[in-house]
């Protein structure tokens, strides 16, 4: 199997912008926000986790065996990771910090002590835990990178000191993930214990890559089936209020990863097209970066400006919130994630 497939870059692409819809939730009455399928675009997270779970085990599985390729692998990831989620945490923090005497001030006086101990948080790869407390992040969405970072510890320590029940270790994780947010009745885990949520997602991607790794089929007929199952299934637990029952999503997106990797069908040729397969190469960056951009976009049209607050100029805030994260988003890319993060390969 190639160590790429272009198709689920497209998804994590189109997903990525999904979320920052998402997370335009400023105007909770807005038609743009207050419908089944923005509400829970969120779940789209969980998409990035199965999705890092099946990469990593397409690229990593049987080549950890020694300390030394565990050190290597772990050393390699924190660098893809490190560079962006360390300047956009930067940003955060000196936006809050000059934020507190003027009108760009966003929230109620949190402190000093706040704003650098959840720094702290999520500079360390402790956001998704409960070790340094449950802090609401100043960029947010970052306790996924948290749980993204552990995923990778975990997944790295099974294959060095159990390789030959490595699955038997993956599914007892998806199994204790599972009972863990069955009894606290709340799956969208997320700054307490969100790497638990993180782990089920990521060890769910593992085994969709040992299920399709020896198979080649043609499933193109379910690509629009699949589509109608995925959007029906948000409506489903939206309307019914199933909260537990999205623990369903990490294997609906695992059979999407497996319809996908199969397909030569309509809906995969768009995803491999250039603009999809641009989003995607920067998804990391507007997954990172457009919290921020909301905040500045909604402040300076409906505070400074004082814009009416209408759907036509809720939708422009969007939109021009879509538009300056991707922009942005190439700058980060291109300066942050490759060019810095090749300086540290090179240094280190």
């Amino acid at each position: 199997m190639r160590e790429r497939v272009e198709q689920l870059d497209g998804l994590r692409g189109i997903f990525a912008l999904l979320v920052v819809a998402h997370h335009h939730n400023a105007f909770k009455n807005s038609i743009l926000y207050n419908n089944f399928f923005v509400i829970n675009s969120s779940l789209f997270v969980d998409f990035f986790f199965v999705l890092s779970g099946f990469v990593i085990a397409m690229n990593y599985i049987g080549k950890l065996s020694t300390g030394q390729d565990f050190f290597q692998f772990i050393k390699k990831r924190f660098f893809r990771l490190y560079p962006l989620l360390f300047y956009s945490e930067i940003v955060f923090l000196i936006a809050n910090l000059t934020g507190e005497h003027s009108v760009l001030k966003n929230s109620s006086n949190l402190g000093l002590s706040y704003y650098f101990l959840t720094a702290l948080d999520t500079l360390t790869f402790m956001g998704s835990t409960p070790v340094l407390g449950g802090w609401i992040g100043l960029n947010y969405p970052a306790w996924s990178i948290s749980s993204e970072m552990i995923s990778y510890v975990f997944f790295g320590l099974i294959l060095l000191f159990i390789p030959k029940q490595k699955n038997l270790a993956f599914l007892a994780i998806i199994l204790f993930a599972g009972i863990f947010i069955i009894d606290r009745d709340e799956y969208l885990l997320t700054y307490d214990y969100g790497f638990i949520r993180g782990l089920l997602c990521f060890c769910i991607g593992i085994f969709t890559f040992e299920i399709i790794k020896n198979r080649n089929l043609e499933l193109s007929f379910l690509e629009i089936p699949y589509l109608i199952l995925l959007v029906s299934m948000m409506y489903l637990v939206h309307h019914y209020q199933l909260n537990v029952w999205k623990l369903v999503f990490p294997f609906i997106f695992s059979a999407g990863i497996f319809v996908f990797c199969n397909s030569t069908g309509f809906v995969t040729k768009m995803l491999s097209n250039r603009l999809f397969q641009y989003l995607g190469r920067i998804s990391y960056s507007i997954y990172l970066n457009h919290a921020i951009v909301l905040i500045f976009v909604n402040i300076i049209l409906f505070r400074m400006l004082k814009s009416p607050q209408t759907e036509w100029m809720i939708g422009f805030s969007l939109f021009i919130s879509i538009a300056i994260t991707i922009i942005y988003s190439h700058f980060t890319y291109e300066w942050i994630e490759k060019r810095f993060g090749q300086f540290l390969k090179k240094t280190f």
